[in-house]
């Protein structure tokens, strides 16, 4: 049975990166100079001390992700047939728990270390390459991460992670896909309200 744990928690891959140290970017472009500011921000917010540092960071992260785009796409043609209304309550319902998952997921991304690699376009998208390896066990094998990213007026957007391969948008509508056939779109929604609202 699919979780919203588990599909919150495909996203610590997204948001950990500004938590990551970073090793240098040998050929960023403006997306990764933009990911790499951001980066910096977060770094800075890390160095205070403060009980808010969590929500703060995650607010922050979090507004990287287009959310509207990802739900669109996550949800296929289950999007078409919402209201405006339902769009804007799931949009919100994703958001939220994204970012009470990374704030309980911060002092775990923070035990990698970052190294941003080349840019390449497809079509109107920008991929920025990275990696990904923990410094607690240097024997695991690197993690790869692909940030899918366009330009929305004055900042990147992310439209979708790949990691190692793997969509997140893809990985999304797979479990949307199998809870709505189940349950509908109402057992969707009710279950995203459940962990927003324990």
């Amino acid at each position: 049975m699919p979780s919203f744990r588990s599909i919150s928690a495909i996203l610590t891959v997204l948001l950990a990166v500004f938590a990551f140290p970073v090793l240098g970017a040998a050929q960023s472009g403006p997306a990764g100079r933009y990911l790499e500011g951001q980066h910096e921000q977060v770094k800075r917010i890390l160095s205070r001390s403060g009980d808010g540092n969590s929500a703060e960071v995650a607010t922050i992260v979090s507004g990287l992700l287009d959310f509207e785009k990802v739900s669109e796409a996550a949800l296929g043609d289950h999007w078409d047939e919402r209201s405006a209304e339902e769009r804007t309550e799931f949009v919100g319902l994703l958001r939220t728990l994204v970012e009470r998952n990374y704030q309980s997921q911060l002092e775990t991304t923070q035990t990698y270390e970052i190294r941003y690699g080349t840019e390449r376009t497809q079509g109107a998208v920008v991929i920025v390459e990275t990696t990904a390896r923990s410094t607690e066990n240097r024997r695991a094998p690197e993690v790869s991460i692909e940030y899918h990213m366009k330009r929305v007026g004055n900042r990147w957007m992310v439209e979708d992670v790949v990691t190692d391969g793997v969509s997140m948008v893809r990985n999304y509508r797979n479990q949307f896909n199998r809870i709505i056939r189940r349950d509908g779109w109402s057992g969707l929604v009710e279950r995203m309200r459940s962990r927003v609202n324990p």
